[in-house]
């Protein structure tokens, strides 16, 4: 249990049954945070690339990568989504969103050391994301969280738009507390 001023919050795995929710928090927190940063139309594209209920559950089901999710009280607020990474020990954080009504209050910050501990437990020792370029509150977040930008990378992502990218990497030290 994390405790955010008069509200708790838990943090446990997305259950299949759960996907359509998280789906449903994907697009009303990226419609509330992308816009100014990517256009519509690329928000659209990337929502259905990446949030197919499917494709998520069979993920889930074939343990493909780690889907978590935060709760505060009873509402779902949050989630994260981690896989392996593209070098041995290493971990990448596909997807970390907390709802704008419950940011500020260090529900991120809990799912995020979440994720990192869970890291360490399966033997990782470096975790690391994209973010974009102009995403400058999620920037300062991972970098008030010890992450750094170790990359700069432009991704082709089809239909004529791209991800313009940092890649921000930390590395995991020590044992779980």
């Amino acid at each position: 249990m994390i405790s955010g001023g008069d509200k708790k919050a838990h943090i446990s795995a997305v259950s299949e049954q759960e996907v359509g929710a998280v789906v449903q928090l994907a697009r009303e927190i990226w419609y509330l945070h992308y816009p100014g940063i990517i256009t519509v139309s690329q928000i659209d594209y990337m929502l259905r690339q990446r949030y197919q209920p499917d494709a998520i559950a069979s993920a889930i089901r074939a343990n493909k990568g780690w889907w978590d999710k935060i709760t505060v009280g009873p509402e779902l607020a949050g989630f994260a989504g981690y896989e392996l990474g593209s070098s041995p020990a290493s971990v990448k954080l596909d997807k970390l969103y907390v709802h704008p009504r419950v940011q500020g209050r260090g529900f991120g910050y809990a799912l995020l050391q979440h994720v990192e501990a869970r890291s360490r437990e399966r033997g990782f020792s470096r975790l690391y994301l994209q973010v974009n370029k102009g995403n400058t509150a999620s920037i300062a977040f991972y970098r008030r969280a010890g992450f750094a930008v170790t990359e700069n990378v432009v991704v082709d992502i089809g239909d004529g738009y791209v991800m313009d990218d940092f890649v921000m990497s930390k590395q995991l030290i020590g044992r779980v507390p």
